[in-house]
């Protein structure tokens, strides 16, 4: 077999099975997050908003994107390779939700550095109201910015694939690789602050312990939850870095090699890296997240096991309610 084929091999097995099982492990991670999260005494957290969109964003991607990319390799037909309204509207949706997902982690980031900040006018801004804002802002404004690919992708002719083509093919790897970039860097630093400052609080708090004239209104004080949620949101971070960053790298790549000659191997290992790229190792961040908090997080642990426990009590309460009734209707 050509490498060709074997590369094309491999894509099939990692899109007809592993996005398969990831799609519905991740629907139900998704799902169980979103509750979870909303719960009375969590979705008050201002962090807990970005929580809650992340996840709604992370379902709306897979549905958006592994549903047609899985139909698609046991079909042998896709669609969005020959509808190029299609083509362009799942390129570009598909791009916003994720945009929106990664958006909603580095505002995360943002806000668990607020709330460690020892500057009291900085940590005004952790509130819940001021994290709806920023979603609704970074909704309204990922819905704007990648406009342009309505415009611009198409259909690329031979080989039927849909993307960019000609120049834009350039400018649009240039494009890719600054938005996926910026993201990351904002949740790699703000998120080493926060840890940052967070040990400053708790060193300061245990010497502060000593000092009997210290003035306690002065403290700063991180509730046990908020930092629960640092963690949990470490680890997003951490397999958002590895999911991601070779989509900038491969889209340098692509911008500087556009006009270079390219036999049929290397073209075909440029495929798989960008399948990989764009589409598979994405999809495997978005399915993820709900199985890296339980990883991350003891409290999280114990949410779940909170929730289930309620959901079974309720259902043997709903079987023993159903079993009185119809002892009752038979005795009529």
């Amino acid at each position: 077999m050509a490498l060709a084929d074997d590369l094309s091999f491999v894509q099939n097995i990692l899109t007809r099975y592993i996005l398969t099982i990831c799609f519905i492990f991740g629907i139900i991670g998704n799902l169980l997050n979103i509750i979870i999260f909303c719960r009375k005494h969590l979705r008050k957290n201002s962090c807990s908003v970005y929580f809650i969109t992340t996840s709604i964003f992370n379902f709306l991607v897979m549905c958006f994107g592994i549903i047609p990319t899985v139909v698609a390799s046991y079909s042998s037909y896709d669609y969005s390779s020959y509808s190029i309204s299609y083509c362009k509207f799942k390129a570009y949706i598909v791009h916003v939700f994720l945009m929106i997902s990664r958006s909603s982690v580095a505002l995360a980031c943002v806000d668990r550095f607020v709330l460690c900040s020892p500057n009291i006018n900085i940590r005004v801004l952790n509130q819940h109201r001021v994290a709806i804002r920023l979603i609704v802002i970074v909704c309204l404004l990922w819905f704007i910015i990648p406009i342009h690919m309505l415009v611009q992708v198409n259909i690329q002719m031979p080989g039927r694939r849909c993307g960019a083509i000609g120049t834009y093919s350039v400018v649009y790897s240039i494009y890719a690789a600054v938005v996926t970039t910026i993201p990351l860097i904002v949740m790699v630093v703000f998120s080493s602050l926060a840890i940052h400052h967070l040990k400053h609080i708790r060193s300061r708090v245990h010497t502060d312990t000593s000092l009997a004239n210290m003035n306690v209104q002065r403290r700063v004080r991180v509730k046990k939850r908020d930092a629960q949620f640092i963690i949990i949101l470490i680890g997003e971070v951490i397999i958002y870095f590895f999911s991601t960053i070779l989509f900038p790298i491969y889209s340098m790549y692509t911008a500087f090699t556009s006009t270079v000659v390219k036999d049929a191997d290397r073209t075909a290992i440029e495929g798989f890296l960008r399948y990989m790229a764009l589409s598979f190792l994405i999809y495997v961040n978005s399915s993820s997240i709900f199985y890296i908090h339980l990883l991350a997080s003891k409290a999280f642990r114990q949410e779940c096991k909170q929730l289930i426990l309620r959901l079974y009590r309720r259902e043997q309460n709903n079987n023993v309610a159903m079993t009185l009734v119809g002892i009752t209707n038979t005795r009529k």
